[in-house]
């Protein structure tokens, strides 16, 4: 009975410590939840109270969006003004009630009963873009306003939360007339047109109150993305989701959705079918071929969002890369090219950059180029012909052969195709310096086979060249690849550097409104070839324009032929034609051709149409004063280093000249160079 007793209290002690273990734990949970609540209120209190402090709301009562940017070019002239020039706001009183509801259906249907943040929306916007289902806008219109007035456009969380506390003190402030007004005034529509006015007026000609509904639910569609709505494809596309909508939430009756549905929809303003988005926001025309990049890329830099275009117009000093003297001689070099000038068809693009940094200090992205046109300097797919041969050669002397090397320029048939020589002829042995020189087919073909085209594509890539093609088959070693000017000049920049890669830039600086650094280049050099190669390589195509096909490229200063190097490029039937060269300071490419990608007609080689745009171009550019043109010092530094020695060769035969016949000065990495005296070996050393 006893026993009993002490294990009823013994189990009773347990049973009062393990209560007393879970109210302590219980209570530990609970302390430790009123502390996160403290803390979280904390947070948002402060929160609240800064950006109070830093955006009152009252601002929105003078809250402009348009506020000029301005491009310069790298030198601080002005190139272009980034401006919207319509601004008429108007009263919510003129503003038909089925437009205010165009805009509500779509954006924001509940926006007349919530008072700033709608907590459904909001949640399931985050859980499908969560899930990955898909990306789907939670804010309210006053949110919407809030961001436009004094955020930025990046997409974080912070943001939203700010986006939200600042719509709710918005509605505590103003009445929802005041803030759909003000959010109706300010919103950007696509072709420049700010507000519900202007946009009213660019597309249909008439007033806000003489919108149908029809008209007023395109209206609605373009917010979300101005530059893809303002097609008229995509808007009346769109329109049918916002008419479906205002029905479904009671915005209109059944009969009104028909009618409205059926309304055929036609955009009355003539520049908007004859005008891009580029020529609507700028002014000028200087540099169109800029003005479009740069806006392109201030976009990815500010992380601006098509549908995000406003953020824009805020004052911004963008200063590009390209030099106006420089861009000007380029046009001149266009213009006034005799066969640019007589053939209407014909057509072509320049692109010139410093190899030292990447910085884009000219293009031209065709004859009378317009803003936001195609633009064949960064886009046009053509095959460079010749001009593709120094990247054989390159990988020849990666594997250790030199300009001596000597191989026969002899029939060679290949599996379902046999390379020939411009002219049909065959020249027995010569060296490779005499087969860059000349131009010659075989040559690259037999070098292509020796060091295989997967040394080839490594170089390509390894200059910066991203997707397309890359042929399998010996045709690459005439150029058979399909490619891009902008492609071509990475590689040539390589070279003129000394064999590093570098980066396209077109912007070098960003400031705000208030004068502050907000962006700026950091150009970044890789490493990708031996200096001593890319020295061998360039004194092979210093060359190829002092004595072989490159001739018609010559630029002199002062009376002097300036440091430079470069490659003549013709496509089969004269589809196409090259020049790709560089000076230790600029590396540019010309092409020429007709968009149709039908023949020039004979006679029209890299030498003859596109060889005498880059000469002048760059005569032009060495004229303009203090320009410097350099030279190319990784050559002169390894030779001074004895790295690098120079020989006097036979062009045929490779060994040392001794009678002045088919003489050529020849680079050598130390320790290379021929030894033997022509005519000690009669008929060279063939490989």
């Amino acid at each position: 009975m006893k026993n009993n007793k002490d294990t009823n209290i013994q189990e009773k002690k347990v049973l009062v410590k393990k209560r007393r273990k879970r109210r302590s734990i219980l209570s530990f949970f609970i302390k430790l939840f009123v502390f996160f609540i403290i803390v979280g209120a904390g947070v948002v209190s402060y929160m609240i109270y800064s950006i109070k402090k830093e955006t009152p709301t009252e601002l929105i009562e003078s809250y402009s969006p348009i506020s000029p940017s301005v491009i310069y070019d790298i030198n601080g002239n002005q190139l272009d003004t980034i401006i919207v020039e319509n601004r008429s706001p108007i009263s919510i009183n003129d503003i038909p009630r089925h437009v205010q509801d165009a805009f509500l259906a779509i954006e924001d249907r509940k926006f007349r009963t919530h008072h700033g943040f709608d907590f459904v929306r909001t949640g399931r916007a985050m859980f499908l873009t969560l899930t990955g289902r898909r990306r789907e806008g939670g804010s309210t219109l006053t949110q919407q306003l809030a961001k436009n007035a004094f955020l930025t456009p990046e997409r974080t969380w912070i943001r939203k939360a700010k986006e939200a506390i600042l719509a709710i003190e918005i509605e505590r402030k103003y009445t929802k007339d005041e803030i759909l007004e003000n959010y109706l005034n300010t919103i950007y529509f696509g072709q420049g047109a700010y507000g519900i006015k202007n946009a009213s007026i660019r597309y249909f000609n008439r007033e806000p109150k003489d919108l149908t509904i029809a008209q007023a639910a395109v209206l609605a569609s373009l917010p979300k993305s101005p530059t893809k709505y303002s097609k008229i494809e995509n808007a009346v596309e769109r329109e049918q989701l916002v008419l479906l909508q205002m029905r479904n939430f009671g915005f209109i009756t059944e009969q009104q959705y028909e009618e409205a549905k059926a309304e055929k929809i036609q955009f009355v303003n003539g520049n908007i079918k004859n005008k891009n988005e580029e020529e609507q926001i700028s002014t000028s025309n200087i540099a169109p071929e800029f003005t479009t990049i740069v806006l392109s890329e201030v976009k990815k830099i500010l992380k601006v969002a098509d549908d995000d275009q406003k953020f824009i117009f805020d004052g911004y000093k963008i200063y590009a890369t390209v030099d106006l003297n420089m861009q000007n001689a380029a046009y001149k070099a266009f213009n006034s090219n005799y066969n640019m000038r007589r053939r209407e068809k014909l057509n072509g693009a320049l692109f010139s950059i410093d190899p030292s940094n990447g910085f884009v200090k000219a293009m031209v992205g065709g004859k009378n180029y317009k803003k936001g046109e195609f633009n064949r300097a960064l886009s046009a797919m053509r095959q460079p012909g010749s001009s593709f041969k120094p990247l054989i050669y390159l990988a020849a002397l990666q594997k250790n052969m030199n300009m001596s090397n000597v191989m026969e320029d002899s029939p060679l048939t290949t599996p379902g195709w046999s390379p020939k020589n411009y002219d049909g002829k065959f020249r027995d042995s010569m060296t490779l310096a005499k087969a860059l020189e000349i131009s010659n087919n075989v040559i690259p073909v037999k070098l292509l086979q020796f060091v295989g085209i997967d040394a080839v594509e490594k170089i390509w890539r390894d200059s910066g060249v991203v997707g397309g093609n890359f042929p399998k088959d010996l045709t690459l070693a005439l150029g058979s690849i399909t490619t891009k000017p902008i492609d071509m000049a990475l590689f040539y920049a390589a070279l003129a550097n000394g064999g590093f890669q570098v980066t396209p830039q077109y912007i070098y600086k960003i400031e705000n409104k208030f004068g502050e650094i907000i962006y700026e280049a950091k150009p970044q050099k890789k490493k990708i070839f031996e200096p001593e190669d890319v020295a061998i390589l360039t004194y092979m195509l210093q060359n190829a324009v002092n004595y072989g096909t490159g001739q018609s490229a010559k630029v002199f200063k002062n009376g002097k032929l300036i440091p430079m190097a470069g490659k003549t490029g013709t496509t089969s039937d004269y589809v196409s034609a090259w020049f790709t060269g560089y000076t230790p300071t600029l590396a540019t490419v010309v092409y020429v051709g007709n968009d149709d990608n039908k023949s020039m007609g004979g006679g029209m080689t890299g030498g003859a149409a596109a060889g005498p745009i880059w000469k002048n171009y760059m005569q032009s550019v060495v004229n303009i004063e203090n320009y410097n043109v350099g030279f190319f010092e990784f050559i002169d530094d390894y030779i001074k280093r004895k790295d690098l020695t120079l020989r006097e060769i036979d062009l045929k035969i490779g060994l040392l000249d001794t009678d002045g016949v088919d003489r050529r000065t020849a680079l050598f990495k130390a320790g290379t160079e021929p030894i033997e005296y022509e005519g000690k070996f009669k008929g060279g050393i063939t490989y």
